[in-house]
């Protein structure tokens, strides 16, 4: 009998260090595939800082209503984003095609594709991410040179969801396998404790 609580033991051991690999490595992913949209830190085993490039473009959105092609605007001035992995709701995941170009809605024709990628990450019932917002007004009308936060409006907040953008759908398609894998892996872990 102890022989095979010993091995059950050695086996989850070996299992527990393998998980924490390929959660490293889904990270890893997430990192490359964000490079060109801001960077992201990890701060533990199960725990991320997005930062993203700042400041964020603003993403329009066509949706057909009634006939008829409707802009939605989207704009998520965050200086950076907490996410501990296992918050994120995985089956919420989303990507929608945007356009940055503030002059899209008057050039666009039916069928045309963004030059942008939004994702969207929302967080489990009941859950915030803890975030670093900013003014966009107040940095729109900032100089070269460096500027302390408060110049351009940095506040905390907490936010149920949140919007990433990348600047091709391989990037973000990338970075959502990559994310949903890991939070996958996260929970796992986590109900394993």
């Amino acid at each position: 009998m102890k022989t095979l609580f010993r091995l059950f033991l050695s086996c989850l051991i070996v299992s527990c260090v393998c998980g924490a690999q390929d959660l490293r490595s889904h990270m890893d992913q997430m990192k490359t595939a964000y490079t060109a949209s801001g960077s992201i830190v990890p701060v533990d085993s199960q725990t991320l800082v997005v930062e993203p490039n700042m400041p964020a473009p603003v993403c329009a959105l066509p949706r057909q209503e009634d006939g008829k092609i409707a802009w939605y605007r989207y704009a998520f001035p965050l200086s950076s984003i907490t996410v501990a992995l296992t918050d994120v709701d995985e089956s919420l995941i989303g990507e929608d095609s945007v356009f940055t170009n503030p002059n899209a809605p008057s050039a666009y024709k039916p069928g045309d594709q963004g030059d942008a990628v939004m994702v969207v990450v929302v967080g489990m019932p009941g859950k915030k991410f803890p975030a670093l917002i900013y003014d966009r007004e107040k940095l729109a009308h900032l100089g070269p040179g460096p500027h302390s936060s408060s110049d351009y409006g940095q506040v905390k907040d907490q936010v149920e969801a949140f919007g990433l953008t990348f600047h091709d759908a391989a990037s973000a398609h990338a970075f959502i396998y990559a994310l949903k894998n890991a939070v996958i892996l996260a929970k796992t872990q986590a109900m394993a404790r």
